[in-house]
């Protein structure tokens, strides 16, 4: 008896933590031109930039959504996953990008499915001139409390550049980008999977085999392919030619992979880089 005690006394020490997440709390609203979006969840994400892509020392991610989206889309450099489920209307809402440091200018992205799918998600970078973007913003090691408004004084909006207001109470557990598993340099990074998968996508690139382009690519990216394939029409063979001459000459100058877990960017200069997620056993390019 004594034994099955201790053993399911451990058992309850172990899982006490994952019980102990709860899904954060949100109240408030987002005005986009005349319509309003009620905000009911609240996600947080903490990317430490090891990486060195990102413009800030490290970057809070605060997602307001009118619906659950998962943890992990706010994951990543740029082209955020949670990004993709606004364009495709699977989510309304706002993303907030700072450096927790310095809550004194934030990136907020309107998550609204744009009018077009040429048309880029609309971004603002506000700046505190004379008042606090946040109203209250406690950032601790496990989470963030804020209360944050901003109105927009605009007689009106339009479609390219809407008129966005919001307002919200929000308290949520905070999440840490994946640890980095593998930093590759030098030859190790040119014999990386991932220079191997890029590799056989611009062979495929070249000869306009487009079915074997979707086998090397991630299911987010193949449902982006496809919309500028139909956009492209019987283009698409010529400029996916022209595209693989340019992705062969950046493959020559690959000069660190950087993986954590199950995602992955190459690099190629400074600035200059590719995405990769493993699906399954399989690694697949994410652009």
């Amino acid at each position: 008896m004594k034994v099955l005690f201790f053993f399911f006394a451990s058992l309850f020490i172990c899982l006490q933590p994952a019980y102990a997440i709860d899904e954060g709390t949100a109240e408030g609203t987002i005005t986009v031109n005349n319509e309003t979006i009620a905000i009911s969840y609240v996600y947080a994400h903490l990317h430490d930039n090891a990486e060195g892509l990102l413009d800030r020392p490290k970057e809070l991610r605060i997602v307001l959504s009118d619906r659950k989206v998962p943890q992990e889309s706010l994951r990543g450099i740029v082209f955020l996953p949670v990004e993709d489920l606004a364009r495709e209307n699977r989510m309304r809402g706002l993303m907030m990008q700072l450096n927790p440091n310095d809550p004194g200018k934030i990136v907020v992205t309107l998550l609204q499915a744009p009018p077009t799918s040429r048309h880029s998600l609309m971004t603002l970078t506000l700046s505190a001139t004379g008042e606090k973007l946040f109203k209250k913003l406690n950032v601790s090691k496990t989470r963030v409390d804020g209360e944050v408004e901003h109105f927009d004084t605009r007689s009106e909006g339009g479609t390219d550049l809407p008129k966005l207001s919001y307002s919200a109470i929000f308290s949520a557990p905070l999440f840490n980008e994946l640890p980095v598993t593998a930093d590759l340099k030098g030859m190790a990074a040119q014999k990386s999977p991932q220079v191997k998968i890029y590799r056989e996508k611009i062979i495929a690139m070249k000869k306009g085999d487009f079915e074997t382009v979707k086998r090397l690519s991630s299911e987010r990216a193949n449902r982006r392919n496809a919309v500028m394939l139909a956009q492209l029409g019987d283009q698409a063979k010529v400029m996916a030619a022209e595209g693989a001459l340019e992705m062969e000459q950046s493959l020559k100058q690959v000069k660190r992979v950087v993986v954590r877990g199950d995602t992955a960017v190459m690099f190629f200069s400074e600035k200059h880089w590719a995405t990769f997620v493993r699906e399954g056993t399989n690694w697949k390019t994410d652009d």
